[in-house]
């Protein structure tokens, strides 16, 4: 029972920590709010340790809002075992698909920080985005290479998508709002 308590207590800071980037369209069950947010790389792997897939996945917004992050991935990845390593390996990768995907409607949102995140290859030797097609195409392959290598019967490609139709969708509200 402890360990459950604790784990939600880390996902909650997590999540806190996220509305302290911008991100801010994962629920939150308490008023916490921390006063600052913890280095990108410890942020990123513990991002990609929590057992909810929901806060995994949010991984993709932190890269596709904050592109410097990116240089923390290759930290990050030493932090963690190798199936945590997979999965930051796919989400980096998805997150630059994505932004190839969606530049446009991520550009104006993101402003002064926006920066092309740098090839997938970085992340990790051999492992990398799918090559040759449009990054729709190269995403679906990416979502059936993450599935066969991690062995698991999951909708990834769709799980990426998720990621960022809710990132751009609070992004929209959030520029209403403040109209």
């Amino acid at each position: 029972m402890q360990q459950l308590e604790a784990e939600v207590a880390e996902e909650e800071v997590l999540v806190a920590e996220l509305g302290l980037l911008g991100i801010h369209y994962l629920s939150r069950n308490t008023a916490f709010q921390p006063d600052r947010v913890r280095p990108p790389e410890a942020l990123l792997a513990d991002l990609v340790r929590q057992p909810s897939a929901r806060v995994r996945a949010a991984v993709i917004a932190v890269l596709l809002s904050h592109p410097a992050y990116a240089e923390a991935v290759p930290a990050a990845l030493e932090r963690l075992s190798p199936a945590e390593r997979l999965t930051l390996q796919s989400f980096y990768a998805a997150a630059v698909l994505l932004q190839q995907e969606h530049a446009d409607r991520l550009r104006p949102f993101v402003a002064r920080r926006w920066r092309w995140l740098p090839d997938p290859g970085r992340v990790g030797p051999g492992w990398g985005a799918p090559t040759g097609g449009t990054p729709r195409e190269k995403l679906t392959a990416l979502g059936f290479e993450h599935r066969r290598r991690a062995q698991e019967v999951v909708n990834w490609t769709g799980t990426y998508e998720q990621v960022v139709r809710q990132l751009l969708r609070q992004w929209d509200l959030e520029s209403r709002w403040n109209q």
